[in-house]
C-alpha cells in the first residue's frame, strides 16, 4: 500500500492508441472549512435566515442562546437563562429563528450537551450577524446635467470619488459644478423603476464654499416612472457644506415611497443667491425593495444542483410569492405557465433535468402585485454517484465501501493512501472538483493480470433519474515512460528541473551496458515548453543525482549539446552547437573510458559534437534515453525512433526518475464493469486519454442494449489491467473522481469507442 504522495506538478497532454497513459496535475490542497452559517459578524443576512453549526461530538445536544444582547447571550445558563436560551437540549445542529427586525444585530452562543449520565456542558463562545436593512442602496445607470465645467461633470456625484469613510473630501474634482447657465439642473436615469425611500446628499464643498457659496440651497425635485413627471413635495433646504475635510451627508430628503426611474433635482438658488454658478458633491438613493431580489441560485448561475431550493430576498411589502418557473422564457415572462405560490421566500421544484436550462421569476403579491424580473440558471450535467467528499480516517473509510485486492484478495489494487494502521485517506491535492478523490494504485504484474475496486450499492441505485441519459466518471494519473505507438515510433516524457550542474533531475528510460557499445536514436520531435528542454542519449554509472554520466541532447531552442560530469557530485562541462533542432540524429559511444558524442541531421553524415572524453567509469553502466523538460511544472513529450545499438547493450528498458520523487506508470487497459440488480453485467473498456482529467463516459442505452437495467445498477467495478486475466501489465496510481449519471457537456466521448 502507498504510504507516501510522490507528487510531481503540472498539466500533461498525453495521446496513447490501445493504451492508458496517466496525466498528473498538482494542485494547493484543500481543506474543510467549519464554522457558523450565518458567518461570525456577517452583515446583510437574510432575515429568513436558518441558523446552523458544525456538528459537534456524536451523541451530543445543543443549548441555544440568542438575544439583541452581548452580555445577556455570554452570561446566560440553563439555571440562569436572562430571557436568552430558547432552544434547550436539541439534537440537530440548526434553528430557524422567528421574528428578526431589519437591521438588527443578534448574538447566538451554541453549548454542547455530552452524553448521559454526567450531562456536560461545554459553553460555546457567541457569534453575531446583522439582519439586512430594510431599505436598499440603488445607483444610478446615468447621469446628465445642464452644464458642468470642465473635469468637474455630473458622474462626480455618483462615483464616491471625493468619499472616505462616507465623509467627503475638498477636491474640487471630485464633485459637479455648473458653468452657471439657468436653470441648473441634474438629473439621474436608473435601470428600472424603484419604490424610493430618500436621498442623502453631500453639497458642494469645495475650499472656499464659506465664501463661495456654490452649494445648492432651494432645489425642486421632479420624477418619472417613464410615463409621467411628478414634483415631490415639502423637499427641505439643502444644508451648507463646511468646507473642510471629513464632511459627513448633512441633507436628507424624504421620498415616501414615490414610484420613479428619473430623478431631476433643479436648483433653484444656491447659499449664494439665484443664479450663478451651482454643485454638489455626492448623492445617495435609497429605495425600498417592492420586488423579489437576490436570486438563489444566482441570475445565470451554472452547475445548479438538481436538487437545489429556489431563494430569494422579499419584497418589502409581500404577503406571499407567485412562483413561475420552466424552461420557454417566454411563457415565464407572460405568465402563461401555472405558477406555485408560497408564503416563505423559497420553493423546492420536485424534478429538474440534467443539463436544462431554467427560467424563473417571483411576484410578490398583496394588496398590490409587484411582478418579478426573470432570472436563469442552468442545472448541473451529472447527479453524483459517489464524488468521494464523504469518505473519512475513521468510521467511513474508502476501502469500507470501494473493495479493493487487499481486501477481497482478487486483484492487485489497493485503494486510499495508508494514513495509519486503523484506516485511509483520499487525495486532497488532485482532484476533479470538491475536496477529495479516489487513489487507485494498480499491480499487474502477476496472475491475475488485472486491479479492481468494486462498490455495491443497496438498495441498487436508478441511473435514469433526472433525465440522465449518461454515466461518467473522471480519472488521472501520472505519465508513462515509454510507450510505442503505432507508427513504430516511441514515446518518451519527461520532467525535471534540469540535467547538468553537480545533480540532475530528470526521466531516464535505460538497458544496461557492459564495457563497449554505442546508443543512436532519431530525435523526430519534441514539445517543449523551454528552450533548455533536453532529449537525447546518456550513459550513467549509477543511478544517483550526481553521477558521472555523458551525454548529447537536442535541446527545445538551443541547439545540440555533448555535456559530461567527470567526477561523481562534481560540476557538469558542456560543448554546444547552435542552430539544430528536431528531428535530428544522436548518438553516443563509450570505447573502455573514452565517450564520443556525434550527431546527424540525415543519420548517414555524422559530425562530432565536442571532444573525445575521458571518464572513469564502471564496467557495467546505464544506456538509454534522458529526457527534461527544465521546468519543474511541465513535462516534455519526445518522439524517437530508429533506436540501434552495438556491444553489450542488454535486457529490457527499464525507467527511473532520477533526483526526483517523480511517480511513474506503467501503459495499462482502463475499464469499467455494470452490474444490475438480477446479475447482469457488461464491460467497457476506455482506449484512449487525452489530458488533465479524462472523462469516461458511458451511455445508458449502451447499457441496455447490453443487457443491463440502468435503473436498477447493483454494483461497479473500475478496473486496470487484463479483464481477461491473459497477459501480465505494469504497476501505477491514478486518482478517481466524480462518479455520476446525467447528460455531459460537448466533448466527452463514450468509452469503448
Amino acid at each position: 500500500m502507498l504510504t507516501k504522495k510522490s507528487l510531481f506538478p503540472g498539466v500533461f497532454v498525453l495521446l496513447s492508441l490501445g493504451h492508458m497513459v496517466f496525466l498528473l496535475e498538482t494542485a494547493a490542497a484543500k481543506e474543510l472549512g467549519q464554522g457558523p452559517s450565518p458567518a461570525n459578524e456577517a452583515v446583510d443576512v437574510a432575515i429568513d435566515t436558518t441558523l446552523s453549526w458544525p456538528p459537534r461530538a456524536l451523541g451530543a445536544n445543543y443549548d441555544l442562546y440568542f438575544g439583541v444582547v452581548f452580555a445577556d447571550v455570554n452570561n446566560a445558563t440553563r439555571g440562569n437563562p436572562l430571557n436568552a436560551l430558547i432552544s434547550q437540549g436539541q439534537t440537530t445542529a440548526q434553528f430557524h429563528p422567528k421574528g428578526l427586525a431589519y437591521g438588527q444585530t443578534y448574538y447566538w452562543r451554541v453549548d454542547e450537551v455530552n452524553a448521559a449520565p454526567e450531562n456536560p456542558i461545554l459553553k460555546g463562545e457567541v457569534w453575531s450577524f446583522t439582519v439586512e436593512p430594510y431599505t436598499c442602496t440603488v445607483k444610478p445607470v446615468s447621469v446628465s446635467a445642464s452644464s458642468s465645467q470642465a473635469g468637474m461633470g455630473p458622474e462626480k456625484t455618483m462615483d464616491g470619488s471625493g468619499l472616505a469613510d462616507d465623509r467627503h473630501g475638498i477636491d474640487g474634482a471630485t464633485m459637479w459644478l455648473s458653468l452657471g447657465t439657468q436653470p441648473n439642473w441634474i438629473q439621474y436615469q436608473f435601470d428600472k423603476v424603484y419604490k424610493f425611500n430618500d436621498l442623502k446628499v453631500w453639497n458642494s464643498n469645495q475650499p472656499g464654499e464659506a465664501a463661495l457659496g456654490f452649494g445648492a440651497r432651494k432645489v425642486t425635485i421632479e420624477y418619472s416612472d417613464g410615463i409621467a413627471w411628478r414634483t415631490l413635495d415639502k423637499v427641505p433646504e439643502f444644508a451648507r457644506a463646511p468646507g473642510t475635510v471629513g464632511y459627513a451627508a448633512n441633507t436628507t430628503v424624504s421620498f415616501g415611497g414615490v414610484m420613479a426611474k428619473s430623478i431631476k433635482l433643479t436648483i433653484n438658488s444656491t447659499w449664494a443667491g439665484a443664479g450663478g454658478v451651482a454643485g454638489l458633491s455626492e448623492v445617495r438613493f435609497s429605495y425600498i425593495p417592492v420586488q423579489a431580489f437576490a436570486p438563489q441560485p444566482a441570475n445565470q448561475a451554472w452547475n445548479v444542483d438538481v436538487g437545489t431550493s429556489l431563494n430569494w430576498r422579499s419584497g418589502r411589502e409581500a404577503a406571499w410569492h407567485r412562483v413561475f418557473l420552466g424552461t420557454d422564457p417566454a411563457a415565464v415572462a407572460g405568465e402563461t405557465i401555472v405558477p406555485q405560490i408560497t408564503t416563505e421566500p423559497r420553493y423546492s421544484p420536485s424534478n429538474l433535468t440534467v443539463l436544462t436550462k431554467y427560467y424563473w421569476k417571483v411576484d410578490e403579491v398583496n394588496a398590490i402585485t409587484y411582478l418579478g424580473d426573470v432570472w436563469s440558471f442552468t442545472t448541473q450535467p451529472f447527479v453524483v454517484v459517489d464524488d468521494f467528499e464523504s469518505y473519512n480516517d475513521t468510521d467511513h473509510r474508502l476501502y469500507d465501501t470501494w473493495i479493493d485486492g487487499r481486501a477481497d484478495g482478487k486483484s492487485g489494487s489497493v485503494v486510499g493512501y495508508a494514513a495509519a494502521a486503523s484506516g485511509t485517506f483520499g487525495e486532497t491535492a488532485i482532484v476533479h472538483g470538491g475536496q477529495q478523490a479516489m487513489p487507485f494504485e494498480y499491480n499487474n504484474v502477476k496472475p491475475p493480470y488485472r486491479s479492481e475496486a468494486s462498490r455495491t450499492f443497496e438498495p441498487p441505485q436508478d441511473w435514469t433519474t433526472h433525465g440522465a441519459i449518461e454515466w461518467v466518471f473522471y480519472w488521472r494519473g501520472y505519465y508513462v515512460s515509454l510507450l510505442e505507438v503505432s507508427d513504430g515510433s516511441l514515446l518518451v516524457y519527461g520532467g525535471g528541473r534540469d540535467i547538468g550542474d553537480t545533480s540532475d533531475q530528470f526521466h531516464f528510460v535505460y538497458q544496461q551496458l557492459s564495457g563497449d557499445g554505442s546508443l543512436t536514436i532519431l530525435v523526430k520531435d519534441m514539445s517543449a515548453w523551454a528552450p533548455a528542454a533536453k532529449a537525447g542519449l546518456m550513459v550513467r554509472e549509477t543511478l544517483d543525482p550526481g553521477s558521472k554520466n555523458a551525454y548529447i541532447a537536442v535541446t527545445g531552442g538551443n541547439g545540440v549539446t555533448f555535456q559530461w560530469r567527470a567526477a561523481t557530485d562534481g560540476a557538469t562541462a558542456d560543448s554546444r552547437t547552435a542552430g539544430f533542432k528536431a528531428p535530428y540524429w544522436v548518438r553516443i559511444t563509450r570505447t573502455v573510458n573514452v565517450f564520443k558524442a556525434e550527431r546527424s541531421a540525415d543519420g548517414k553524415a555524422w559530425t562530432q559534437q565536442g571532444p573525445d572524453t575521458v571518464i572513469p567509469m564502471a564496467a557495467n553502466v546505464y544506456v538509454g534515453m534522458a529526457v527534461t523538460s527544465h521546468d519543474t511544472t511541465e513535462v516534455v513529450q519526445v518522439r524517437v525512433s530508429d533506436v540501434s545499438s552495438t556491444g553489450a547493450v542488454t535486457g529490457p528498458w527499464q525507467k527511473s526518475a532520477v533526483g526526483t520523487t517523480l511517480w511513474v506508470n506503467d501503459p495499462d487497459m482502463l475499464y469499467v464493469t455494470v452490474e444490475d440488480a438480477a446479475g447482469r453485467s457488461t464491460t467497457v473498456d476506455w482506449g484512449m486519454a487525452t489530458g488533465g482529467w479524462t472523462r469516461f463516459l458511458m451511455f445508458l442505452k449502451d447499457l441496455r442494449a447490453a443487457g443491463v437495467n440502468p435503473s436498477a445498477v447493483k454494483k461497479l467495478t473500475i478496473g486496470v489491467g487484463d479483464k481477461t486475466g491473459a497477459k501480465p501489465g505494469g504497476t501505477g496510481l491514478i486518482y478517481i473522481d466524480d462518479i455520476g449519471v446525467g447528460c455531459a457537456p460537448l466533448g466527452g466521448r463514450s468509452g469503448g469507442q
